[in-house]
């Protein structure tokens, strides 16, 4: 392995590139010199650097490369052939970027367990549950995903659900250094299209589910589904020529899930089914017997479960023992903004992340299911996002609810009114108000609601801010249903 930059090791652009073919167009690099860092960011970069120029979806990295080498850039790798500056040609940016910082910080993911996560729905909850029974076997876990990133007293608020190759492989590399033995993360589409978790040596890998969403960014569904199979494809295989061996388990109830476990059938692959889930669902949680033992999970609603078995399945292949597992599960109260309750006089608060039709489809049927007198629906859709869902998520609401607040959610650049009026377009049948600010809009729910209701507060969960225009404001739906019940 070569020597870690970020506890102090000496790598030089030599170590860095040890293995690549070497061209004459990096002939003028003092390839003897020690590298300061790894970046594809110009205003980050410092005298030794070196600087990955990526084609990005809004700016060309080639723009910023005189900014780079005026920065003391040593090396500039890029996909164009360049008339200024030591430059180091590499057909796929990206790719060299995530191999690079793996690298440069030593590789962490070889000397940890690594396991990932993915799907549309169910990731956060997943990882969650992972890092329960992991902490229950005894293991030092370090936990990245969209809601935090936490190892030993660390605890960081993550800006995309997986990071750029970067602030990934430095965060690895810290995990490694404080003495973390096992990592769960969530993987987005957007990360495995993009080629930032690239590099990584998994252990162990996750399928939830697959639904409409991001479609503003992928080409459709099949484009969405071949972005995510790269963690059980070509992640995988990489993860076998850094031998390791490793596990795929995947949701064979989604359509998706059952093409991924065709395709996964000469690799170390299981499956689970809701079928398996023998059960009692209730407003205390799940609770049934799981590889001969008693579980008992306070996560309420059959996805829940079924986010539970996909964990159990995982956990126990990587090998935690049933009654460590089930200690886990039992630990774990809640996960941050994921049907996150709060009680008062009768009256059931949920807070959860639902923000794609999907998701609020079954956040609805799961509040149903526990049989309240009236069920409430407080949701909006963000801003700069798929515009399509919009008056979907309009209908799933009025069909799942008895009454529906539509409000704002993370606007951004759009006109608060314009969406709430796409979403507008798909309702009919229910009671609908129409309120723009988000405050008052959770405050009449709470107040029309009477003991033995249910009030669904979707959309944004576990965010602590609301986004208007380019600026982020302090906002925390559960902040604001706990002072309506200290001040009613």
């Amino acid at each position: 392995m070569v020597a870690c930059a970020l506890i102090g090791g000496k790598l030089t652009f030599r170590e860095l590139f040890s293995g690549w073919v070497v061209d004459s167009r990096s002939h003028f690099l003092n390839w003897d010199q020690e590298v300061s860092s790894v970046s594809c960011h110009s205003q980050e970069v410092e005298p030794g650097s070196l600087f990955v120029a990526i084609r990005g979806t809004q700016k060309n990295g080639l723009q910023f490369v005189p900014e780079a080498l005026s920065r003391g850039a040593s090396l500039v790798l890029t996909d164009a052939l360049l008339e200024q500056g030591p430059y180091f040609y590499h057909p796929d940016p990206r790719e060299a970027l995530a191999l690079l910082a793996g690298r440069f910080y030593g590789n962490p993911s070889h000397a940890m367990v690594m396991v990932g996560v993915t799907g549309t729905s169910g990731k956060t909850t997943s990882t969650y549950l992972l890092e329960s029974m992991f902490e229950a076997a005894g293991y030092r876990v370090g936990l990245l995903g969209g809601v935090e990133i936490r190892f030993g007293n660390e605890r960081m608020s993550p800006t995309h659900t997986t990071s750029d190759a970067v602030t990934l492989q430095k965060t690895l590399a810290r995990m490694r250094d404080a003495g973390c033995q096992v990592v769960v993360m969530e993987v987005s589409s957007h990360a495995l299209r993009q080629k930032r978790v690239h590099g990584i040596a998994w252990d162990g890998v996750l399928f939830t589910n697959l639904s409409a969403e991001h479609l503003d960014f992928h080409e459709g569904m099949e484009d969405y589904f071949q972005a995510k199979s790269i963690l059980f494809e070509e992640a995988i295989d990489f993860s076998y020529a850094c031998q390791k061996n490793p596990w795929a388990v995947i949701h064979r109830d989604d359509p998706y899930g059952a093409r991924l476990v065709r395709a996964l059938e000469k690799r170390n692959c299981l499956s689970f089914s809701g079928t398996e889930m023998e059960g009692v669902l209730s407003l205390s949680g799940w609770s049934g017997r799981l590889g001969g033992v008693w579980v008992e999970s306070p996560l309420v609603g059959h996805y829940n479960a079924l986010n539970l078995l996909g964990a159990w399945r995982l956990a126990q292949v990587l090998g935690v023992s049933p009654e460590q597992m089930a200690s886990g599960v039992k630990k774990l109260q809640k996960v941050p903004g994921r049907l996150e309750r709060i009680s008062r006089g009768g009256i059931h608060v949920w807070i959860d992340y639902a923000h794609k039709p999907d998701a609020l489809a079954k956040v609805l049927e799961v509040l149903r299911s526990l049989n309240p007198s009236r069920l409430y629906c407080v949701f909006g859709c963000g801003g700069d996002r798929d515009r399509k869902k919009r008056p979907l998520m309009g209908k799933i609401a009025c069909l799942g609810a008895d009454c529906v607040v539509l409000t704002s959610d993370n606007p951004r650049t759009e006109d608060p009114q314009r969406i709430l009026q796409e979403i507008v377009s798909g309702v009919d049948q229910s009671e609908v108000h129409v309120e723009l600010d988000r405050k008052k809009a959770i405050e009449f729910a709470l107040r029309e609601a009477q003991s033995g209701d249910f009030v669904l507060i979707a959309g944004k969960g576990h965010e602590r801010y609301q986004i208007f225009g380019q600026d982020s404001f302090p906002f925390d739906d559960v902040e604001v249903v706990e002072a309506f019940f200290y001040n009613a």
